[in-house]
């Protein structure tokens, strides 16, 4: 966790004297690498195995590798999501370090056909950090109609430093503004989410089914902008970028972690087809949320 003198989170490869070290994912879960205000999702070509099976979480470059991403096919319970489709953000950049925090679908036994369930599961580290980091939480991201922005993406979790408070937030789909920056190999960013910190008094986790229409804007302060490319962009795949109280700092590590792997969930679905307002209504219908 961030120390509040050095700025930074204790590390998997720091150790007193300064020499690198290997943690097997067996060992004691001692921290992460903290997360630059810009982050970006690259496609993995380093290999036949890692261009199939993972991502590159980097900084401003792609250079800047900081955690590897891996898609978890769910032919096998491997792993937190059992047979559930979804990506393992693994605490490096290699296959064999431990799984940091996980979203997808989450199915205890092999399912040949499944219906699509608005509710998507995130895991996340325990609250102490002391605990066994396979005790993980779960969370959820649920995707909701709504009016004003055909679907939005609520989740409420832990914020703050010293003291942390449990509060709601939701993704919504913006419109690109004029002279958005373009993406890899010039092309134009296709879908932009802009991540807003809501009002105690509207709940990202109620279970109702109304729409989130009744959510103002003035409700919300934005704390997250999510990029995604053209489809023809293969390399280049999303821009996160964090903003005001998320850049600062003050909504925590927690938060920060969930930001990062909320936004793996919404690639997910956009790779699955999942994020349409239809899909999404057909969804809370059959499933009563």
């Amino acid at each position: 966790m961030p120390d509040a003198k050095k700025g930074h989170r204790a590390s998997i490869h720091d150790v007193s004297d300064g020499t690198p070290l290997r943690v097997p994912p067996t060992a004691a879960f001692l921290g992460y690498r903290p997360f630059p205000a810009v982050m970006n999702l690259y496609a993995n070509y380093t290999g036949v195995l890692s261009s199939i099976k993972s991502h590159k979480l980097c900084g401003t470059a792609e250079s800047d590798f900081l955690y590897l991403v891996e898609y978890h096919l769910g032919y096998t319970p491997r792993g937190p999501l059992n047979f559930g489709r979804g990506y393992y953000l693994r605490n490096g950049t290699t296959f064999k370090d431990p799984i940091l925090t996980a979203t997808g679908e989450d199915f205890p036994i092999p399912l040949l056909v499944s219906l699509f369930d608005p509710m998507t599961i995130v895991k996340l580290p325990p609250l102490d950090m002391a605990k066994n980091p396979r005790d993980m939480v779960d969370e959820v991201l649920r995707a909701e109609k709504s009016k004003e922005h055909g679907v939005a993406f609520c989740f409420a979790v832990e914020v703050g430093v010293k003291s942390m408070q449990r509060e709601s937030f939701e993704w919504r789909k913006a419109t690109a503004a004029p002279g958005e920056r373009q993406g890899e190999n010039g092309h134009k960013i296709k879908t932009r989410y802009t991540l807003h910190r809501l009002a105690p008094s509207c709940p990202a986790t109620s279970t109702s089914t109304s729409s989130t229409s009744n959510r103002a804007a003035s409700d919300a302060e934005t704390v997250a902008v999510l990029g995604f490319n053209h489809v023809l962009s293969f390399t280049h795949l999303f821009t996160l970028e964090l903003k005001g109280a998320g850049l600062t700092g003050e909504l925590g590590d927690r938060w920060t972690l969930m930001v990062v792997t909320t936004a793996l969930s919404i690639h997910l679905l956009r790779q699955l087809g999942k994020t349409g307002k239809a899909t999404v209504g057909a969804a809370q219908k059959i499933h009563g949320k």
